[in-house]
C-alpha cells in the first residue's frame, strides 16, 4: 500500500504494516515496522547507509538509485523517482486520514514559540500532536504530520520557506484549517529578492482552504496580498490602534516581569495579564491569545492559562550535574513524540556512556494505560536506556513493564527525598516530565552549582553553521572541525560530540590534553594536535592523537618513536608560507625530503596556516600564500609517493578563496556565527549567549561615586543594577566606565564605575528592571562581535575569555 500511495515499486514480500518513517541512520533507536527513506541532498545521500542499517535489523527502504538486493535477501525496497517529493505525498496522504482540526503557524520568527505556547494553552483540553521542536522544512513537515494518530484531537505544526515555490507542497502536507502568520521580518529576503509582499505572498499560501486565519495587519500589506487564500476564510487581524482590526492592541504597560496587554476584540475592550515584559515575548502572547478567541475561550478562562505559560527554551538543556552526572532537562512536557526526540539526542550526547531517565506519568495519551507503558517500556529498552526511574502513580503501576532494577515514585516529592543521583555517576541523566510534575526542581536540586552568569550553547546554530559552510565547498572537499580551547570557550566535549555526530572528518585541538579529554569522553573521530610538544609521542600513540610535525626534531621525534615501537600515529607536516609562527619554510624543504626518504611514518596531512584571509586588504598576500603552498606540497608528495591531504583554508578562506578549499578545510570561529563579511554573518547563527541576572537595584543620590576607585560620579541621581559577573569571569576590566553594555528587558544599559572581580553596576536610571531580571551581556543583541568591539578586540579573544567557572549549558534552538 505505502509503495502504491507513494508512487513506486515494490521489491520483496512487503507484508509488514509501515508505522515510522526513518531518514537519519545514525539514529538510536530502530523500531519495528519502520521506513528508512533515503533521501539526497547536497552533502548527503541517504542510499550509503542502507547497508548499515540492514545489519542493525531494519528491513524496509524507500530508494531512488540502485542498492544491492543480493546483499539483502530480507529487504523490503521501494524504488521511487525522488525520495522527498514520495516522503511528501505519503504524509500528505496520511493527514487526509484524519478530520481533526490543525492549526499551521508560518512567520519569520516566533513560530516553534506560538506553537509551544498553544500547546500550554490548550494540552489540558486537547489532545496534540505538534512539530517536534523546529520541524518547519520541507522534511520536517511530513515527518511531524506522520505522527497523528486516531487518539489526537488537535495538531499544531510549524511551516517554514527561504524561497519561493516552497509553500505550495507544505500546504498539501499541513492541510490546516485554521492558519496564523506570526509575523514578517527580514529572514529569507535574500531568496525573495528582497520583496517582502513575495515573501508574504509565499508564506500565506499555507492558508489555502483554511476557514479560519490569524495575523498581524503589516501596515495594511497583508490585504494587498491575501486574496490568493481561501474564499471563505475568517481573518482575524492583530493591529495596534489600527482601524479595520479584529484583534486591536489599545495599551501595554510592562510592570517587573509581566505586561499588561488591552484590547479590543470585534470593538469589546479585553485585558490581559501576560508573564513577560520582552517585546517578543509579548507579541507572540499576543498572537495566541487572538488565536484562543478566535477558537470561542473566553479572557477569563484565557488569563487563567496564560499566566501559567512558560519559556520554551526549558526543553532539552544540557547541563553539568553532581557525581560528574550530564543532565538533560526536558522537564516541560512528555508525551511518546518528544520521548523519541529526547531519547535521540540522549544517545548523541552520551556516546557511550551510561543513560539513565527520569521519566513522569505520559499525560492526556488517548492511549489505554495498559497498552502505553510497556510501549514505552519497550521503547526505553530499543533506546538504550539502562536506568529508569519512574514518576506518578500511572507509570508505578505498570513497574512489572520495566527492568527489575527500575525504581519509581508517587509524585516528585518523593523522588526527591529518595535520589540523588549518586550511583549514577558519570551517566547522562535525561529529566522528562508532564508539566504538571514539576520536574524541574529535580533539575535544579541535582545541577552542579556554579553563580547565576552562564553562557548558552546553542548546538543546533553550530549544526547550521556547519551546513552553512559545508554548503560552500567544492565536491569531496572534507571539514576539519576545531574544537581548541576549550572549544573557543564553549565547551569542548559538548561540540566534539555533536560534530562526530554531523560526521566531520577531523576535530583540530591546540595541545595533547585537549585532545586525550575528547578521547576520555568516548570521541572516535582522528583528532589533530597542532602543538604537540612536550607530550612525548608514546601518549600521543597511545591516545590515538596526529602530531603536527613543524620542525627536523619534532619530524625526527616521530621517526624515532615509529622505529621504537614498531607503530606510530600518522603525522601533519606544517609549511610556513608567510604566517611566519610554527612550520618548515621553503629553504628547509631539502632537509625535510631528506627526512622523509624511508621514514616509517605516515603522513596523513600536510598544511599550512593564512595570515589575513579574513582582509581583502591582502588578498594577493594570500593568493601567494596558496600558490606557495602548493608548490611546496607537490615536491613533498613527489618524496612520498602517495598524496596526503591538503589544506590551508581557515573559515575566512572558506568563504573567500575557493582555490584554497583543496582536500580538506579548518573551520573554527565560522562555527560559532561569525562569517568573512557582515553580510556573511547575517547567515549564520549565533551559538553563543553569555547571560546573567540582577543582584540587586539601587537609587543614587545625585554627587555620589560608585565602585572601586570613585571611577564614576555624577551631578544627577541615578539607579545602578549590580550584576554577578566581573572580570574572572571574562567581563574584563576595559568594559569599565560605560565602555561595556549590556540588555536588560530590550534596553541598553551602559557600564558605570569600574569592573570589579566578581561583580559590575550598570545605569539602568531609565529601564524598567528589577532584581532577578535577565541579563543579555552577549547574543542576539549585543551580538558577539559588538562584544568583541566593546572589548578592542576579536571575537576569538571574546569566546575563549569566558572564565571555566561560568556554567556552560546547552540547548538546541
Amino acid at each position: 500500500m505505502v509503495a502504491a500511495i507513494a508512487g513506486g515499486e515494490l521489491e520483496g514480500q512487503g507484508t509488514q504494516r509501515i508505522e515510522h518513517l526513518l531518514i537519519d541512520s545514525r539514529n538510536a533507536i530502530i523500531q519495528p515496522n519502520a521506513l528508512f527513506i533515503a533521501l539526497i541532498g547536497p552533502r548527503h545521500d541517504g542510499h550509503r547507509y542502507i547497508s548499515s542499517l540492514y545489519e542493525r535489523g531494519l528491513r524496509n527502504f524507500m530508494v531512488s538509485a540502485d542498492v544491492d538486493r543480493q546483499r539483502m535477501p530480507e529487504a523490503n525496497v521501494i524504488r521511487v523517482p525522488d525520495t522527498l517529493f514520495a516522503l511528501q505525498i505519503l504524509a500528505a496522504w496520511h493527514r487526509s486520514r484524519f478530520k481533526i482540526p490543525v492549526i499551521g503557524i508560518t512567520g519569520s520568527n516566533g513560530k516553534t514559540i506560538v506553537k509551544e505556547w498553544l500547546f500550554q494553552l490548550l494540552r489540558g483540553e486537547e489532545r496534540i500532536v505538534r512539530s517536534p521542536g523546529s520541524w518547519n522544512s520541507q522534511v520536517g513537515v511530513p515527518l511531524s504530520v506522520w505522527q497523528m494518530g486516531p487518539e489526537h484531537t488537535l495538531g499544531i505544526f510549524e511551516a517554514g520557506v527561504s524561497q519561493p515555490k516552497e509553500m505550495p507542497q507544505l500546504q498539501v502536507i499541513i492541510q490546516p484549517t485554521i492558519g496564523v502568520l506570526t509575523n514578517l521580518g527580514d529572514a529569507h529576503d535574500q531568496g525573495f529578492h528582497n520583496d517582502r509582499g513575495a515573501k508574504l505572498a509565499e508564506k500565506i499560501t499555507l492558508f489555502h482552504r483554511s476557514i479560519g486565519i490569524i495575523a498581524p495587519s503589516l501596515d495594511g500589506l497583508l490585504g494587498q496580498v491575501r486574496t490568493g487564500t481561501g474564499s471563505k476564510a475568517v481573518w482575524t487581524l492583530i493591529g495596534s490602534n489600527e482601524p479595520g482590526t479584529a484583534v486591536n492592541v489599545t495599551s501595554t504597560a510592562v510592570n517587573g516581569e509581566s505586561c499588561r496587554v488591552d484590547l479590543q476584540y470585534h470593538g469589546d475592550p479585553l485585558q490581559f495579564l501576560v508573564p513577560f515584559s520582552d517585546q517578543a515575548s509579548i507579541s507572540n502572547a499576543v498572537t495566541c491569545i487572538a488565536v484562543l478567541l478566535h477558537l470561542g475561550r473566553d479572557a477569563a478562562w484565557i488569563n487563567e492559562r496564560i499566566a501559567l505559560l512558560e519559556p520554551v527554551d526549558m526543553r532539552l538543556r544540557t547541563m553539568q550535574g553532581r557525581h560528574g552526572t550530564t543532565l538533560i532537562d526536558d522537564s516541560y512536557s512528555n508525551d511518546q513524540s518528544s520521548l523519541a526526540v529526547a531519547l535521540e539526542h540522549q544517545e548523541r550526547i552520551a556516546h557511550g556512556r551510561v543513560r539513565a531517565i527520569v521519566l513522569s506519568d505520559l499525560m492526556e495519551s488517548g492511549v489505554p494505560d495498559g497498552q502505553l507503558y510497556p510501549a514505552v517500556a519497550a521503547t526505553l529498552a530499543r533506546a538504550g536506556v539502562q536506568h529508569v526511574i519512574g514518576v506518578g502513580p500511572a507509570i508505578s503501576a505498570y513497574s512489572t513493564a520495566f527492568p527489575a532494577a527500575a525504581r519509581f515514585y508517587g509524585n516528585s516529592d518523593e523522588l526527591l527525598a529518595n535520589e540523588d543521583l549518586s550511583d549514577l555517576a558519570g551517566a547522562v541523566v535525561l529529566i522528562k516530565g508532564a508539566r504538571s510534575f514539576a520536574l524541574e526542581r529535580a533539575v535544579q536540586r541535582w545541577q552542579q552549582h556554579v553563580h547565576g552568569t552562564e553562557l548558552q550553547v546553542d548546538l543546533e546554530a553550530v549544526r547550521h553553521n556547519l551546513n552553512h559552510f559545508r554548503g560552500l565547498l567544492t565536491s569531496g572537499t572534507r571539514v576539519m572541525a576545531m574544537v581548541k580551547a576549550f572549544g573557543y570557550g564553549s565547551g569542548a566535549v559538548e561540540l566534539a560530540r555533536l560534530l562526530q555526530h554531523e560526521g566531520v572528518h577531523y576535530l583540530g585541538v591546540a595541545y595533547a590534553d585537549e585532545g586525550i579529554e575528547l578521547r576520555q569522553h568516548g570521541i572516535t573521530t582522528p583528532i589533530l594536535v597542532m602543538n604537540p610538544e612536550p607530550v612525548a609521542m608514546e601518549t600521543l600513540d597511545r591516545f590515538d592523537l596526529e602530531p603536527e610535525v613543524f620542525d627536523l626534531r619534532s619530524l625526527q621525534a616521530a621517526i624515532d618513536h615509529a622505529r621504537a615501537a614498531g607503530s606510530a600515529p600518522a603525522v601533519h607536516i606544517k609549511l610556513d608560507t608567510g604566517m611566519h609562527r610554527l612550520g618548515f619554510q621553503a629553504d628547509e624543504l631539502p632537509a625535510l625530503l631528506h627526512a622523509l626518504k624511508d621514514a616509517p611514518i605516515r603522513v596523513a596531512s600536510i598544511l599550512s596556516h593564512l595570515a589575513a584571509s579574513e582582509d581583502p586588504r591582502h588578498d594577493a598576500f594570500t593568493r601567494q600564500q596558496i600558490t606557495a603552498f602548493n608548490t611546496l606540497a607537490e615536491r613533498i608528495i613527489a618524496v612520498l609517493g602517495y598524496r596526503p591531504l591538503l589544506h590551508i583554508a581557515n573559515s575566512g578562506a572558506i568563504t573567500r578563496f575557493v582555490e584554497a578549499h583543496l582536500d580538506m578545510v579548518r573551520l573554527g570561529i565560522g562555527l560559532h556565527g561569525v562569517g568573512a563579511t557582515a553580510q556573511e554573518t547575517t547567515l549564520l547563527r549565533p551559538v553563543a549567549t553569555l547571560r546573567t541576572v540582577v543582584a540587586q537595584v539601587k537609587d543614587i543620590p545625585a554627587g555620589d561615586s560608585i565602585g572601586y576607585g570613585r571611577g564614576a560620579r555624577d551631578e544627577r541621581a541615578r539607579r545602578i543594577a549590580t550584576l554577578p559577573i566581573g572580570y574572572a569571569d571574562g567581563f574584563l576590566r576595559r568594559l569599565g566606565n560605560g565602555q561595556g553594555r549590556v540588555a536588560i528587558n530590550g534596553h541598553t544599559a551602559y557600564t558605570t564605575g569600574n569592573i570589579c572581580m566578581d561583580m559590575c553596576m550598570v545605569d539602568v536610571t531609565d529601564i524598567p528592571c528589577q532584581a532577578n531580571d535577565e541579563v543579555i551581556v552577549f547574543g542576539n543583541e549585543p551580538t558577539l562581535v559588538q562584544y568583541a568591539g566593546d572589548l578592542g578586540t576579536i571575537p576569538y579573544e571574546a569566546l575563549t575569555s569566558i572564565a571555566q567557572r561560568v556554567k556552560r549549558v546547552y540547548v538546541r534552538g
